[in-house]
Order: C-alpha cells, then structure tokens, then sequence
C-alpha cells in the first residue's frame, strides 16, 4: 500500500492521541491521508481544510472534495472558512504570510492535546525550492536547512518523499485529487523556482532533490550543535537584567549570533531578520539599541544587554504588603515567604543565599508597604554604613533604565528596607538571631 511512500515516516508522532492533518485535497495532502489509514487507526485521523475565499468557485471545488474524500474514507474533518483578503488587509500582512497564519493558528486549536500532532504534506521538492529560495535571500545555515521534518507538534512525513513519488503513489491507489491553478501563477517566487530553475539544476543532476535534502540534513546536525552551543552561552551570560555584553562579546561570532537571537526570542521578538540581528550585534559591541518586531526594544548600557516591551511607567503606587505573591502595576510579581530559621535544615545555605533578600520579621511591627520610587529616595545598602540615593544605587546596580519605575521596593513608614539587586536595608536584614524572616523575590510576569 505504500509502494511509492517508503521514505514516508511518522517519527514522533505518539502512540495516541488525534493526528490533525492539513488537507487542501491537492496529490500531496491526499497521499499524505491515505497513507496515514495504513499507519494509524482511522478513529485518530482529523482532517482539516482551510478554504481562504481567494479563488471563488475553485475553492469552493476543493472544500467540496476535501469534504467528500473524508465521507469516503470515513474520516472526520473540520473545514474553516476565512476572509483572507480582508484579514492581510486589516493586519497589514502579505495574501501568503497571512494565509500561513490563519491555517496554522486553525491546526494548533484543533491538536490541544498533550499528544495530538499536526501533520502536514511538505515533501522533497518543497524542501529544496526552500532551500534555493532562502539561498537566493542571502539566508544563514539555518535557512538552508530547508523546513525542518518536525517541530513541537508539527510533523511532516512527506518530508523525505518527492513529488514525483506522491502522483505516482495516488495513480497507483486511484486517488484523485485537485490542483490548485495559482501553481502556475509565476507571480509567486516559488513557482518560478518549480518551473524554472528545478528543472534545469535536474539537468546538472537528475537527483538534485535528493542531494538538496542530503545537504539539508547535514546542515541540521550542524545547526542543532551550534544551537546547543548558543543556549549555553545565553544561560552563562545571564544577569539578573538580561545579558552581561562582555560575555556575548568574547564568544565566537557564530554561537553569539544565534545565543542573541535565542535571547530576543525568549524577550516576544518574532519572524527575526539578518538586519535585526545585525542591530542587536551592533548594540552589544558598541552599546546603544534599536526597535525589534513584535514590539521589543533592545538596549545595552552599562555592560548589560537587555530586551523587553517598553510599557508607560505605571502611575505612583503604594500598596500593603501580604505573605505569597503581590501583583503589581507595570507587570511585576513580588513574592513573600516566611521562613522559621529554627526550622531549616541547611542555616549555612540560609546564610549565603538568602540573607541579602531576607528580612527581619520581629524589627517591623506592621504597615509594610511595597511602592514605586519617588523624587528624593534613598536607600542604605546592609553593610555598607552610607546612604546613597535611590537613582545612584540603579546605576550601582546597572539596571536598564526602562525597568525603573516599575521596581518594586519595600517601605516601612519612610525607609525603603528592601530594593531588587540591592537587598535588604542596613538596619532590617534578618541574621542568625533571628526568629522569623521574610525572604522576598521579584518575578516579571
């Protein structure tokens, strides 16, 4: 039954729960669904077709196919219907980006599950006009590697599988299927790559496909290495603000590139080009930054690299202190515990760790505030017998300026006993006499 498909492969797919597979009802989605009874019981086979409302009536034959090849086969299938022209208008996006959208966000709604899995047609031939169009856009490894085989719950079986393989799969089987008439739009970059220049690098090597997919997989094993290296390097540079620069700046051009771009990922950056990354380099080595997509600003100072959404500074706040978790204006967690040094087991721990953040609950008799900053703060740092003002302890602290004034400090009547980075105020740091504490954490949320 799969004579045709024997590179097809469901690696990491689990043993249940539901397979939603992207079905327009073209020869690599029909292929793809046929297969896929053979491999898997019927009852786990969702398919999902996406009409987009772009081609009239020709899309309306595809959903029609689509839902007439599930009753077939006695599959389920959930068909969404969606204005795509209208959503690329409002959103400001490309017809093609958007539809990539709309059928995406529809597939990760229907697999909610733990172990459902999206599954999608991709084959060879996908994969190396990727690669040559990537190449033409001047991409680094990672673009080369073409579209990867399988990413969190995405799966694509066909990935190793050529186009040619797919037609003469469904011949075989008697499966009809559609064709989608914007294929042979050269309007579109892709189709070009398909009609032009495949062919004639099929003329330098009949097997070019299968060679884009061999460099493809190469490329993977380096890229994945590399990635490795990037998060380690991200995780040793980390501060309590972001990323010591010095850190990033010494390591090898190839792993920071990447350790950079895992950091404004991990900060809401999404879709990041080679010029954004270009910037955030810049901005590292020579300080500075810059506007990154999905709203993130990136800025380093002071030997600090850090990445975030600016927001307003929230309006003044004070409010009274409770044990467990406190929710702050301007996205801020502030989480109290109290501790009993009687009861702990590791007092040398206590000492090391805790101590700086930890207060003396019996010094305090009430009123605990945790407040914004105001004009004229100052703070005493514990064991440093001065008092300096607040503004200058930030900059002690090197914290980026956006964060400001939205930390948090604790107050007791006018002295602020408690300051994030600095610790706990000279005066109403808990020690080894002490009864009780209250240790203190500052969570961005």
């Amino acid at each position: 039954m799969s004579k045709g498909l024997e590179r097809a492969s469901l690696e990491g797919a689990p043993p249940n729960g539901r397979l939603v597979v992207g079905f327009s009802g073209g020869a690599d989605s029909t292929a793809l669904a046929h297969w896929l009874l053979g491999q898997a019981g019927r009852e786990r086979i969702l398919l999902a077709h996406v009409n987009h409302l772009l081609r009239g009536e020709e899309a309306e034959r595809d959903q029609r196919f689509a839902q007439d090849f599930a009753r077939e086969h006695g599959l389920a299938i959930e068909v969404l219907r969606a204005d795509v022209r209208a959503l690329a208008r409002e959103q400001g996006l490309g017809l093609e980006e958007c539809g990539r959208q709309v059928r995406y966000a529809f597939f990760y709604r229907l697999a909610a599950g733990e172990e459902d899995r999206i599954l999608t047609a991709h084959n060879a031939d996908d994969n190396a006009e990727t690669m040559l169009l990537n190449l033409c856009r001047g991409a680094g490894a990672q673009g080369l590697c073409g579209i990867p085989p399988k990413r969190g719950k995405l799966l694509r079986p066909l990935l190793g599988v050529g186009r040619e393989s797919i037609e003469a799969y469904c011949r075989a089987q008697g499966l009809d299927y559609v064709t989608d008439s914007s294929n042979w739009d050269e309007d579109f970059a892709r189709n070009r790559v398909r009609r032009q220049v495949s062919p004639a690098l099929r003329e330098l090597n009949p097997r070019f496909v299968q060679a884009a997919g061999q460099t493809a997989a190469l490329l993977r094993a380096d890229q994945e290495y590399l990635e490795g290296e990037a998060r380690r390097l991200m995780e040793s540079a980390k501060n309590q603000w972001g990323l010591e620069a010095s850190v990033l700046g010494a390591a090898h051009p190839a792993v920071r590139s990447r350790a950079l771009k895992l950091f404004l990922e991990e900060a809401g950056c999404g879709r990041l080009e080679r010029r954004h990354l270009v910037l955030a380099e810049a901005a590292l080595m020579q300080g500075g930054g810059g506007d990154m997509p999905g709203g993130v600003e990136l800025r380093c100072a002071q030997g600090v690299l850090w990445a975030g959404r600016v927001q307003a500074p929230p309006e003044a706040f004070a409010l009274p202190v409770r044990l467990g978790e406190n929710h702050l204006p301007g996205g801020v967690c502030l989480v109290l515990r109290e501790k009993s040094l009687a009861e702990t087991e590791n007092r040398e721990k206590i000492q090391n760790l805790l101590f700086k953040n930890a207060l003396d609950c019996d010094i305090m008799d009430g009123n605990l505030v945790v407040r914004s900053r105001r004009p004229g703060d100052r703070f005493r740092p514990a064991g440093r017998g001065c008092s300096k003002p607040l503004k200058q302890i930030f900059q002690e602290l090197r914290m980026p300026v956006p964060l400001r004034d939205r930390t948090p400090l604790l107050a007791w009547g006018e002295e602020i006993v408690w300051c994030p980075g600095a610790g706990t105020a000279e005066g109403f740091r808990a020690s080894e006499k002490s009864k009780r504490i209250w240790t203190v954490e500052r969570k961005e949320e």
